[in-house]
């Protein structure tokens, strides 16, 4: 009778295992999708000050903010469960749905307002995307040091629930969308306490709310490989893992420091990569499809320098720009006619021409005194094949008008914190330095973050008392711009659209647009877009109203195909 229970018993054991062993067999984690997104990006902090919209793209699959805004302009709840306004008690209560940290610690309420409050506006850190946040009680007056950052209406009302507190005249509906930027993300202060410097440039100091994860950052060969963050909207431990994210991993693929682009559109063709998102110039005639995007590539002039001092120099080297000669060079985006794109409520008017008059330009140089001044000066550009491209074209017609031009390219700025080297692009790291006042540059090209689609956050940046500069108490003063120029007029125009809405808000903005492509402390190139090239094999590839792709539900037909080998 034991014996026969022992038999029994056994084979009970080998079917279980047998059911275990097939169970696991028919689960795989899912596709493993090969994708290029362009220049290497070396930070992680969404809240920081940066000027390349590769960055914006990538933090958008990485970071969550409280809500999204669609490609069709309509708002969604992201990292918010539910949120209920109450007009007579200016409030916005915002219940958080159950999503973790690529840790599997529950993001929690806290996790915002450090990041909002305590980050972006906080005035001992410079960075133009406060302005998004301005709508909130109390927001731009601490930015400028004039309140405690205490005071600021936003509160962990709950652990998983924020009450935010917006201001009298405020446009509730303009916030919840500014609340969408990525820029908005929450990030874990226990995180940036365990290494202040540098948590946000390696991946074993790093979490993520997002989608995904970085698993792996190789910045020699320029990989990054982003995979799934399975507490994404669900408990870690969730058997269904892929119900909220269906790639097991993203092999994302970049241009390192001037590197030429060694992936094209027959890589598309012949499956090596499923997802390009840029390409090297005499490819992108085969996009799949090309978004507008939240950024304008354009040339920061220093104005502390001599020669850029006077209006009409700068007024003179933006007329010699041709910017449909370079959109037609580099095969994509805009010609810029004024700093806020048409998708954006820009200007209908043309505030800047996109063809070149050099004879007109010279008229006006001839009327500034440049005796002593020297009429040399460098153009800093990013290493990439575009950037140099358009410095080319833009330079040739400079030293037409009698200027004495070096193209610097930019390349990488290496640390060693504690032991530990990190690194930086470098242009990152001057237009950083310049909002310190540490101006160390004298024409920087970049791609000039708008941060949302609300054409006030993008012009408040370069006023002196809503710009984002924060308060210096060396000096006891508000920070400029990076460029350095100031207007008082410009101020003017920025604080009347702070305190309208509607129609006579956006004659404010219009106002202040034209001043701004007047003076040109900035001056405005491309509209950028996003180009997209997609593999047939892909299916459910979105795209938000910034222009960042999104790939939470994207599928690869027959991806075991593609898997790599173990």
């Amino acid at each position: 009778m034991k014996r026969i229970l022992s038999l029994i018993l056994a084979v009970t054991l080998m079917l279980g295992a047998l059911s275990l062993f097939t169970g696991c067999a028919t689960k795989h984690p899912g596709a493993t999708i090969n994708v290029y997104l362009g220049n290497m990006v070396y930070d992680f902090d969404p809240t920081d000050y940066y000027a390349d919209s590769n960055a914006d793209q990538l933090m958008s699959l990485l970071y969550e903010p409280l809500f999204r805004v669609n490609e069709k302009g309509k708002l969604e709840k992201a990292a918010a469960k539910k949120y209920k306004i109450n007009e007579e008690e200016r409030t916005i209560v915002i219940d958080l749905r159950e999503s973790y940290w690529s840790d599997d610690s529950r993001v929690c309420a806290a996790d915002f307002v450090y990041a909002i409050r305590d980050r972006v506006l906080n005035p001992a850190s410079p960075n133009p995307a406060a302005a998004l946040f301005y709508d909130i009680e109390n927001a731009a007056a601490a930015k400028s040091g004039l309140v405690s950052i205490s005071d600021i209406g936003i509160v962990a009302s709950e652990n998983y629930q924020l009450t935010i507190t917006y201001r009298e005249g405020a446009d509730v509906n303009r916030l919840l969308e500014n609340l969408a930027s990525v820029t908005a993300s929450p990030v874990k202060s226990s995180t940036v306490e365990s290494a202040p410097t540098y948590w946000s440039k390696t991946v074993n100091t790093m979490v993520f709310n997002g989608p995904f994860k970085i698993k792996t950052f190789d910045l020699a060969a320029g990989t990054i490989s982003l995979g799934r963050n399975v507490g994404y909207h669900q408990e870690p431990t969730a058997k269904d893992y892929d119900n909220k994210v269906k790639p097991n991993e993203l092999e994302a693929k970049f241009t390192v420091n001037g590197a030429e682009i060694e992936i094209s559109y027959a890589d598309i063709e012949n499956k090596a990569v499923f997802y390009m998102g840029d390409a090297a110039i005499e490819d992108r005639a085969n996009a799949t499809a090309v978004y507008d995007d939240t950024s304008v590539y354009s040339y920061v002039f220093n104005t502390a320098n001599p020669l850029f001092a006077d209006t009409r120099v700068r007024q003179a080297l933006s007329m010699a720009i041709d910017r449909e000669a370079i959109v037609a060079a580099v095969g994509l985006g805009k010609a810029a006619n004024g700093f806020i794109p048409d998708f954006m409520g820009g200007s209908s008017d043309a505030l800047i021409n996109t063809t070149a008059n050099l004879e007109q330009a010279r008229k006006l140089l001839a009327e500034v005194d440049l005796t002593g001044i020297s009429k040399s000066f460098t153009l800093t550009v990013n290493n990439d094949e575009e950037s140099k491209a358009i410095a080319e074209l833009v330079t040739a017609a400079w030293r037409e008008l009698g200027f004495n031009v070096t193209v610097k390219t930019a390349g990488v700025v290496n640390t060693v914190v504690q032991e530990i080297q990190i690194s930086d692009s470098e242009i990152q790291w001057l237009i950083k330095e310049a909002s310190y006042g540490n101006c160390m540059y004298d024409v920087l090209a970049v791609d000039w973050q708008l941060y949302s689609t609300d054409a006030f956050v993008g012009l408040s940046a370069f006023s002196s008392n809503l710009g984002g500069g924060g308060y210096d108490v060396t000096t006891n003063s508000t920070r400029k711009n990076v460029s350095g120029w100031y207007s008082a007029e410009y101020d003017e125009l920025i604080v009347g659209a702070f305190r309208m809405n509607g129609e006579e808000e956006a004659k404010y903005l219009a106002d202040a647009e034209k001043l701004l492509c007047t003076e040109l402390p900035i001056c405005p190139i491309i509209f950028n877009q996003t180009v997209s090239f997609e593999g047939k094999e892909l299916k459910n590839v979105a795209v938000d109203a910034f222009g960042n792709v999104i790939f939470t539900d994207t599928k690869l037909k027959n991806y075991k195909k593609y898997l790599p080998e173990e």
